[in-house]
Parts: C-alpha cells; sequence; structure tokens
C-alpha cells in the first residue's frame, strides 16, 4: 500500500497543478477578454464620433448647395434684369436719335390707340 499512496499522491499533486494552472490562464484570458471588451468599446465610439462627423460634413454640404442654388437663381434674375435694361436703353436711345414727329402726327397716333384700346374693352368712345 505504500507504493499507492506516492502515486495517488503524485496524481493529487499533478491535477492540484493542472488545475491552478488552468485557473491562470482562465484568469488570463478574462483579462484579456476585458481588454478586447474596452478597446471595441473605444472603435465604437470612434466610429460614433466619425459618423456623427461625416453627418455634420453632409448637413453642410446640403445647405452649401442650397445657398449656392439661391446665388445662382438670384445672378441669373439680375443678369435678365440687366438684359431688359440694355434693352430698354437702346429704345430710348433709338428714340432720342429718331426724328421727333409733328405734333399732329402724334395727335393722331393717340386717337388710334384710344381707340383701339375703347374697342377691346368694348366700350363706346366719345366722338370729338
Amino acid at each position: 500500500m505504500n507504493q499507492i499512496m506516492p502515486d495517488a499522491t503524485e496524481r493529487r499533486a499533478a491535477a492540484l497543478a493542472e488545475v491552478n494552472y488552468m485557473n491562470d490562464a482562465l484568469i488570463a484570458a478574462k483579462e484579456t477578454i476585458g481588454q478586447l471588451k474596452a478597446d471595441l468599446h473605444r472603435e465604437e465610439d470612434r466610429v460614433i464620433m466619425m459618423v456623427e462627423e461625416r453627418d455634420r460634413y453632409r448637413h453642410e454640404a446640403l445647405r452649401l448647395r442650397k445657398l449656392l442654388n439661391e446665388l445662382t437663381t438670384q445672378m441669373t434674375n439680375i443678369s435678365l434684369l440687366a438684359r431688359k435694361a440694355e434693352e430698354f436703353v437702346r429704345e430710348v436711345d433709338e428714340m432720342d436719335s429718331a426724328a421727333t414727329p409733328p405734333t399732329a402726327e402724334i395727335d393722331k397716333m393717340e386717337k388710334s390707340a384710344i381707340a383701339q384700346l375703347q374697342a377691346a374693352a368694348q366700350i363706346p368712345g366719345e366722338s370729338k
């Protein structure tokens, strides 16, 4: 029986050593898992910050695009008004350079215009 005892004691010591080794490995694995979780949370936070920054830039780009569209519309309107003004100035210049019709001719043109307006409005006109 003496031989069984040392063998059992050795097996018990080996099993205890193996259990201690597995316990130490489990503790190290838990520490590694904890560190990896912390790293994961830090990376998730970085991703969230990057998405928020992207969204902010996207919003600013849309706002800038809207302002540029408004500016383009205003500049187009200014251009159209400038062309109308050029035409008006050209017409005024042509009127200034043209010979002035006699007064009798102007009176005839006025009466003709009044008659056309009255006919269009179907209002009986006064005869002079």
